[in-house]
């Protein structure tokens, strides 16, 4: 086995390199200084030390082949002593030198960059070394090899660990809050069925905490399942979850009965399922509406939206007592919330309430000028179920109203001619008369007392008035010899279309140059009796005030 000693005599071998005779260490490729490939080839004969004495060399005779054997852990041994250490230095006897050949002349090894050290016979370690480690590199502190490999296991594992732990939360963390209001849902139901309400109370919201106490709540929860059968409950389930708020349903059992399927609702505060209980507000809401307190109605149906939002009866109040107070465009969305809330929250509304809701909410589209939109929902209203002629009645003098906004004066009068049949009582009847007179253009009359009784301004008198005083003031200046010089007035009035009258204040008065009597239209209206509104299309100049100068002609 080849090592850096020599088997012999101990002796250091090295490998010279044949390009700049750079002594390397013996397991070495390739050269440390110039970097050249390093091969054994056998020196010339003529470089063969001569032979020992006592044998005389014999001509053309190769040297005896000799093998040498040793144990296996001898050779392990010394191959670790070889790579490891250098061999003790061996003394031998002194012996007279013997005659050497003249070496042949060394070229000079290049010079080295300042600071650079020359490579020495142990640059590395190992024969099995990789040839960059003879490149010369400035390496920091290594972890031993055992070291390493019993700290990469650990990391490994706990990356792993990591991992699978940030999966397996992005798969749960979706269900978290279901199963949350699922544990909530069972364990109202459950203490509300045992006769637990005060630990039923703990989980109530935080509004309804305010409205009722809980003193209030238990005493009033006992008085009502003291009369009603005892209940029991399975299938729980949701039926709608939003990010605020949430729908269970589940299976109802009251005594003997059939299993039937009943809905509670439950909010989010703060990451927490409460249950909001509003049956405590219904019965204050409906006084107010009875006797017209629109006000406190309304008052109280926002705290009950605030108590219960997902509810449609919360929206359903709020849509009444908005409705009645003529906030139309608040009406319009909390009305149409209750619609929507009805057909997905189902709570037990009859059909006659929600073609009320229904109502409310085209009526306010129709006050807000939504017309296109309200007529849509009249359409619906007019299809609904088991509707009688009664109800059929303001269904076309409000629809009509609309056509008439949209100047359809055409359907408009369709639909009061319908009413006019159906309704038979009440002042629907006499409102659909007029309506009926409006659209058929026999409102003359109506138009020009409208005219007469209109005002320029809020705070002058009505325009017949107005009229009156002016012409006494030009019979006072006119005297009583200038009396036939008195002009004369004439109201008149011709049917536009639909509601639509055009009225005329037409003055007649005696021209003396042309010796007859000449009219001329002083003021124009255009009167819309349908909706009260009145325009001045012709009006005299206003007179000057005393003093003034008078406007040049142009």
């Amino acid at each position: 086995m080849l090592g850096d000693t020599c088997l012999k005599c101990g002796a250091r071998l090295e490998k010279v390199c044949g390009d700049c005779s750079f002594g390397n260490a013996v397991e070495k490729n390739y050269c440390d200084q110039c970097g050249a490939l390093l091969s054994l080839q056998p020196p010339p004969k003529s470089d063969l030390p001569p032979p020992p004495p006592g044998k005389p060399a014999q001509a053309g005779s190769p040297e005896p082949f000799k093998l040498e054997m040793e144990s296996i852990q001898d050779t392990v041994n010394e191959r670790a002593t070889s790579f490891r250490s250098k061999p003790p230095e061996q003394h031998a006897a002194p012996q007279a030198p013997a005659p050497q050949a003249p070496q042949p002349a060394q070229p000079p090894r290049p010079a080295l960059p300042p600071g650079a050290k020359a490579p020495g016979p142990n640059s590395a370690t190992s024969p099995f070394s990789p040839d960059s480690a003879r490149l010369r590199r400035d390496s920091g502190p290594a972890l031993r090899p055992g070291l390493a490999r019993r700290l990469t296991g650990p990391a490994v594992t706990i990356l792993l660990v990591g991992v699978l732990l940030a999966i397996v939360y992005l798969i749960v963390a979706p269900s978290i809050p279901r199963l949350r209001l699922l544990m909530t849902a069972k364990s109202y139901l459950t203490d509300i069925s045992q006769g637990k309400f005060e630990k039923a109370y703990t989980l109530l919201s935080t509004n309804s905490k305010a409205s009722i106490a809980q003193d209030s709540y238990v005493k009033n929860s006992r008085e009502y399942y003291a009369k009603a059968p005892a209940w029991q409950f399975k299938d729980v389930q949701i039926f709608k979850m939003g990010k605020e708020a949430a729908m269970v349903t589940y299976q109802l059992k009251e005594g003997e009965g059939e299993w039937k399927q009943d809905y509670i609702s439950f909010i989010n505060e703060h990451g927490r399922w409460t249950r909001p209980y509003i049956f405590v507000l219904f019965h204050p809401i409906d006084e107010a509406l009875n006797r017209q307190d629109f006000p406190q109605a309304l008052f109280l149906a926002q705290k009950l939206y605030l108590t219960d939002p997902v509810d449609p009866r919360s929206s359903g109040y709020l849509c009444a007592a908005e409705f009645f107070m003529g906030l139309y465009e608040k009406s319009a969305e909390s009305c149409k919330r209750t619609v929507d809330l009805a057909a997905t929250y189902p709570v037990g509304y009859s059909s006659e309430e929600l073609f009320w809701f229904n109502s409310y909410y085209a009526d306010s589209l129709r006050y807000l000028q939504r017309d296109r939109v309200a007529l849509s929902e009249y359409e619906k209203l007019m299809k609904w179920p088991g509707l009688t002629a009664k109800e059929h009645c303001p269904l076309y003098l409000n629809r009509a109203d609309a056509y008439v906004n949209l100047k359809d004066y055409d359907r408009a009068l369709q639909d009061v001619m319908k009413a006019d049949v159906l309704c038979t009582q009440g002042p629907a009847r006499e409102d659909a008369k007029k309506r009926m007179l409006y659209l058929s253009g026999g409102a003359r009359e109506e138009a020009v007392v409208f005219a007469q009784k209109s005002r320029f301004q809020p705070d002058m008198p009505p325009i017949l008035e107005t009229r009156r005083r002016q012409l006494e003031a030009l019979k006072a200046r006119l005297g009583a010899k200038n009396a036939r010089m008195m002009p004369k007035d004439q109201w008149l009035a011709v049917h536009v279309g639909g509601p639509e009258y055009r009225v005329f204040l037409r003055q007649e008065s005696f021209n003396p140059q042309a010796n007859r009597t000449e009219a001329q239209n002083v003021y124009i209206f255009l009167i819309n009796l349908w909706n009260g509104k009145a325009k001045v299309e012709k009006a005299p100049a206003p007179t000057p005030p005393p003093g003034a100068q008078p406007r040049p002609a142009n």
